[in-house]
């Protein structure tokens, strides 16, 4: 049985050690930069509804929970890895709705024929909308840091079956809120 040198032993620990610290902080920047990603998509949201919100994200076609959450709203964290930011948060209500958009984008679904699959589904009543959901949207640079100056917000009302004479609202795009009727009636508010 041959023998360990003491110093082979200490070269071989200190190396192992040194493995376990890179290790450690690749997890530890990891584990930052989603912190980052959660509380950059959770910004637009009521400071009250920020810690409880679901935040999501999208990691290269595949749709991985970065926090979960019992509150009312749901999170799309920014895509990591392209030079704009985009997050989305939308209530709870208009999950499956929004998860059966993903499930059909998962299996290659062109997004006319996404939506037009969607809206289809809804007039069938397999994909339940509520009377009313809010989405609300940031889109900025790629550095964006949470500054809302530096940010277009936009903020869409769900009202599904709602005619642009009963919300009374022009069905052009304005300064102030339009009524879009396709695919799912909303009411678009920038700013």
């Amino acid at each position: 049985m041959s023998r360990l040198s003491p110093s082979f032993l200490t070269r071989s620990l200190a190396a192992a050690a040194t493995l376990l610290v890179v290790a450690s902080l690749a997890t530890a920047e990891q584990l930052a930069a989603q912190g980052d990603a959660v509380a950059l998509a959770v910004s637009m949201l009521n400071e009250g509804d920020r810690g409880s919100a679901k935040v999501i994200q999208d990691q290269g076609g595949e749709w991985v929970t970065l926090r979960d959450g019992s509150g009312a709203f749901v999170c799309i964290a920014d895509t990591p890895g392209d030079d704009s930011f985009r997050a989305t948060c939308y209530h709870k209500s208009l999950d499956p709705y929004m998860a059966r958009g993903r499930e059909l984008a998962a299996q290659g679904v062109e997004r006319g024929e996404n939506i037009s699959t969607r809206v289809a589904e809804i007039a069938s009543g397999k994909i339940k909308m509520p009377t009313m959901g809010t989405l609300i949207q940031v889109n900025a640079p790629g550095d964006w840091s949470g500054d809302a100056a530096a940010a277009n917000r936009r903020t869409v009302l769900y009202v599904p079956g709602a005619t642009a004479e009963e919300v009374g609202l022009p069905t052009g795009r304005s300064d102030g809120p339009w009524f879009m009727a396709s695919p799912v009636a909303h009411i678009m508010i920038s700013g």
